[in-house]
């Protein structure tokens, strides 16, 4: 019996696997982009001129500048990314961009840990745009009191934005960190923005939140100035506007983790079985 007990506790130590989902994705993992409809022609001062803003962005990135403006262009880092690890997912960005929109004159390529953009105009000319970009919403609705002032609480303190000087000493930026509760949250402006115009433009981010996701656990609004997040328990909820070719990619990855777990178990168990089988006396 206590030989039966002992195998049966390690097929429940074999079976008992927690996995914590982190807050965000990979900086790398894509989230949105924008590509002009007009095109240049390939092997022009044009396309030169654009490799090498490019390629700027990339190298300025490797100094450890969480954000840096060009004349045509500009990317930004999350605000919580070591400069490592904004190096690599401004290189990763500028890299899918040019796949993404190629020959495009124009292009705004969002991942979930940095933005790269370029354009035939000056950067700065478009700051005032504030319209929508992108946005998730979790599955689902949440009608938890507590839930709810929780994430108000956050939206409330992350729509006041950043002032200048916490700005200037952060080192990071107009990024702002929140909590309450269960609920956490991050809001960003753009470096160039100015700190009225990031208040301005997060609390029509936040606005856009509670219109277009409700009661959602979670929720990202993309505008062209800003952003602003939340989640619950910092377990990011999956949205339910994802990437198909990342769902795709996530089924076969759990049909292929589900499978290889249940080989593994076949085995494990028939070795148990062996284990537990009461020895065969010859005389």
């Amino acid at each position: 019996m206590h030989l039966l007990v002992s195998c049966l506790a390690a097929v429940f130590f074999f079976l008992h696997i927690d996995v914590e989902p982190a807050a965000y994705a990979t900086p790398g993992t894509f989230l949105y982009a924008g590509c002009s409809p007009s095109r240049y022609a390939p092997n022009t001062a044009f396309e030169s001129n654009l490799n090498s803003l490019l390629a700027s962005m990339a190298s300025t990135a490797s100094s450890g500048a969480t954000y840096s403006s060009f004349t045509y262009g500009l990317y930004q880092c999350r605000g919580d990314l070591r400069p490592g690890e904004c190096e690599a997912c401004v290189r990763d960005t500028v890299a899918r961009l040019g796949a993404v929109c190629a020959g495009a004159t124009a292009a705004s390529l969002q991942s979930d840990g940095c933005y790269v953009r370029y354009g035939a105009a000056r950067a700065r000319r478009a700051l005032a745009d504030t319209s929508v970009a992108y946005h998730r919403c979790s599955a689902g609705t949440s009608g938890d009191a507590w839930f709810l002032r929780s994430r108000d609480a956050v939206l409330s303190e992350l729509q006041q934005g950043v002032d200048d000087a916490t700005a200037a000493a952060s080192g990071s930026g107009r990024y702002k960190v929140s909590a309450s509760g269960p609920v956490q949250g991050v809001a960003q402006c753009l470096g160039c923005v100015a700190e009225a115009d990031c208040t301005s433009c997060l609390a029509q981010a936040v606005a856009q939140v509670h219109g277009t996701c409700g009661a959602a656990p979670a929720a990202d609004v993309y505008l062209v100035q800003c952003s602003v997040r939340y989640w619950t328990n910092a377990n990011y909820v999956r949205s339910s506007q994802g990437n198909p070719e990342d769902d795709a990619g996530r089924t076969v990855a759990i049909a292929i983790g589900i499978s290889a777990g249940v080989a593994a178990l076949v085995v494990f168990i028939s070795f148990l079985r062996k284990a537990c089988e009461p020895p065969v006396w010859f005389n």
